[in-house]
């Protein structure tokens, strides 16, 4: 049975019916290539012997090369599909060719320079000027101090492809031939120069300082499945194993890439064994989820037996990384409940709790070594009501700390990490990373709110969730129970410190112990939280992802601008800077309505919306973000004025076949292909109310987490970005 290898190539839109067709044609042909039905033939003339033509039916073909390695199996690498005629002149043209300085296997056309492919989804050759043309203007690559030999000699480019490379004159230009490019590695090698990036980082970056395991004599063929391996070259070539892996890769289209074709920083990242904790942090659309899911799938296929956890910010998020993991790979054994085999998939919150159900009477002894009184194991989760407690004990305080926030804050990254039972405790602690100083007389005033908080909490019969996580973690501590062999972190940006202590007692300290993703610009929650304080030591094990995968540069540009400006900490309390940061896709500029009225910004949506949907955008894929669930309602009320139904959500998910609206905070996680911003208006974002009674101190901090919030909602968008506002834009939008 001949083996089949997918590549990742722009080829026309087929609709479902087309789909199905090219995989039943595959499913055939990993059957028995020779089957008449298949018509597989060689093209006469073509400047590549292995290439063949099949029939998919009457008006389609599919471009396939034939690999025959001796003693190995027969494999089919499938090149696309393309009407008849279009496709048998497109397969006489293409070869399947090793990179002569790396052994990488790629494409390439036999002429230097192509026409437009009108069946392409976009013409190839749009925005390209000649080299003579070109020359009148500075090159980018040449003003960054490359050279020409740089792409022809380090990593074997085709002189014209290198040359005209080095026609493009600004930075938008070079990634509009990149794309055209259709080879991702060398993609990556562009947009890596055009961010400066030194020529043997890069090649750390691609792998392409590993050369490929073959032998100095072995045959043409032979090389070619040996080039498959290469991480690289997995970049656009992936082995199908049967008709559900075939499946999901047809029909995923873009959305769905992320489960197939890895970079080799990703692909290095899911595979690798850590001696320890280890972080991945990186941009948003960078891939850090992408790393995580396969990497959970990896840790599963090793080790059958193994106890993992995959665990994110809420529940709700981690229902997406469920649904994600079992796209992913549908025999991922998901298992029930902490401790058993196979992957559980949890929000943290929920784990906490599984835990406390677990600790049974010994909880409340728990309870009382971390918030000085006995807790019920049925006591309910609830925020705590700080301003009752500021009302009944809060007469000492000033009126800058009559704050519910402060107090949160407070609370959660002083008072409940550093396990702190009375007066003499909180006058004795340090408070790192607090903006608001507090002498002898201020704390007396603060710890009398909070024990008229504990004991609220004990009459009302609730405790906090970061309650119930740091209880939990002093019971895993106290009695040595381990839940997990692995457990993986999404989204840890926005976790509070009694959480990171409950995670790392949940799992046994050891090998792949702890593998954690975030991202500090993406922080809409709290305060910074540095992991070593919290017994998880990353110093030395971490990596940074820059490269986009999500957004447009054009849109990536526009979301970092909302954070220039600012200074984010990481979680080992590093700067955490923006540069370096680009994306593997170009698009249309992110589009401003300034208007005059809330009406105004309505009409311009509804009307962008129809727009999408009569180009054939699919309805789901479009999103409207508002600052507030207020906001939210406000829109889906007016487009449903103006004839345009959609749904209003208030968790991470669409609705089939309608635009969705939602909050911005809801958006966390999730990517669409178009996204509206509604109502970034100067006074309406970041809305008044959000800084009341905020001390002085902290305000700085609270601009931070809108300046994230706003970057979260525009990085959501994949193909194009509306912002709307009405009188003057939100001064966050002007840099």
């Amino acid at each position: 049975m001949p083996m089949i290898q997918l590549a990742a190539r722009r080829q026309p839109d087929h609709g479902n019916d087309v789909k199905a067709r090219i995989q039943t044609f595959l499913l055939k042909l990993g059957e028995d290539d020779t089957a008449p039905g298949l018509h597989i033939e060689p093209i006469n003339g073509s400047a590549d012997p292995r290439v063949r033509t099949g029939r998919v039916n009457d008006y389609w073909r599919a471009i396939l090369f034939r690999v025959d390695p001796p003693g190995g199996e027969t494999t089919y690498v499938y090149a696309g599909t393309w009407p008849h005629d279009v496709g048998t002149e497109k397969a006489k043209r293409l070869t399947l060719q090793i990179n002569p300085v790396n052994g990488i296997l790629s494409f390439r056309e036999a002429v230097a320079a192509r026409a437009p492919d009108t069946t392409s989804p976009r013409e190839a050759t749009v925005g390209i000027p000649s080299p003579a043309v070109a020359a009148e203007a500075a090159p980018l690559l040449d003003a960054l101090g490359y050279r020409r030999s740089d792409l022809t000699d380090e990593f074997g480019f085709d002189p014209d492809v290198a040359e005209r490379a080095f026609a493009m004159r600004d930075e938008d230009a070079l990634l509009r031939y990149a794309e055209d490019l259709d080879t991702p590695w060398q993609q990556e090698v562009l947009l890596s120069m055009a961010a400066h990036d030194a020529l043997h980082l890069i090649k750390q970056r691609l792998q392409l300082d590993q050369p490929v395991d073959v032998g100095p004599d072995a045959d043409e063929d032979t090389k070619i499945i040996a080039a498959l391996r290469h991480p690289a070259s997995q970049m656009q070539f992936t082995y199908v194993a049967g008709q559900e892996d075939l499946q999901r890769i047809i029909e995923g289209g873009d959305f769905g890439a992320w489960r197939v074709y890895l970079h080799p920083d990703q692909r290095a990242l899911a595979e690798m064994q850590t001696s320890g904790a280890f972080r991945i942090s990186g941009g948003a659309g960078t891939g850090k989820t992408v790393v995580l899911l396969h990497r959970t799938r990896r840790l599963a296929k090793t080790n059958p037996e193994a106890r993992i956890v995959l665990t994110t910010f809420t529940r709700a998020l981690a229902e997406n990384l469920r649904r994600d993991l079992e796209r992913l790979d549908a025999d991922v054994p998901i298992a029930a409940h902490l401790g058993e085999r196979g992957v559980l998939v949890r929000g943290v919150d929920q784990l906490a709790a599984e835990v406390r159900a677990r600790a049974g009477e010994a909880y409340s002894d728990s309870a009382r070594e971390t918030v000085g009184s006995p807790r019920e194991t049925t006591a309910s989760p609830a925020d705590a009501d700080w301003d009752t407690a500021i009302t009944q004990a809060g007469g000492g305080l000033p009126m800058s700390l009559r704050s519910g926030e402060f107090f949160t804050g407070e609370y959660a990254q002083i008072i409940l990490p550093g396990t702190i039972l009375d007066a003499a405790g909180y006058f004795a602690a340090r408070r790192p990373g607090r903006g608001v100083a507090l002498d002898r007389g201020k704390r007396a005033a603060v710890w009398a709110v909070v024990e008229q908080m504990r004991k609220d909490q004990r009459i009302t019969g609730t405790l906090g969730y970061g309650e119930i996580a740091a209880i939990s973690a002093h019971w895993l501590t106290r009695t040595a129970t381990t839940f997990a062999d692995h457990l993986l972190v999404d989204e840890g940006q926005d976790l509070e410190p009694a959480k990171w202590l409950f995670l790392r007692a949940l799992v046994a300290e050891g090998p792949d112990d702890l593998f954690i993703a975030d991202d500090s610009h993406q922080r809409i929650y709290g305060r910074p939280t540095i992991l070593s304080h919290y017994g998880i030591r990353i110093r030395g094990r971490s990596r940074r992802l820059t490269l986009n995968y999500r957004t447009t540069s054009e849109t990536l540009r526009y979301a970092l601008g909302i954070l220039a400006g600012e200074t984010y900490e990481g979680a080992e309390g590093e700067e955490v800077a923006t540069l370096g940061y680009r994306s593997a896709r170009s698009g249309p500029k992110p589009v401003t309505h300034a208007t005059k009225s809330d009406t105004e910004q309505l009409d311009l949506i509804a009307h962008d919306i129809n727009r999408w949907i009569e180009e054939g955008v699919r309805p789901e894929t479009i999103a409207v973000l508002a600052a507030s669930n207020t906001a939210a309602k406000r829109v889906q009320q007016g487009l449903t004025q103006r004839g345009r139904s959609v749904a209003f959500v208030t968790t991470p998910r669409t609705a089939g076949g309608q635009p969705v609206v939602m909050t911005m905070h809801t958006a966390k996680g999730m990517e669409f292909s178009r996204v509206v911003l509604f109502d970034i208006s100067d006074g309406a974002f970041p809305p008044s109310w959000a800084y009341k009674r905020i001390p002085d101190e902290d305000r700085a901090d609270k601009d931070r987490q809108f300046r994230s919030l706003l970057y979260v909602a525009a990085s959501r968008a994949r193909d194009e970005l509306v912002v709307t506002w009405k009188g003057a834009p939100s001064e966050m939008l002007l840099g």
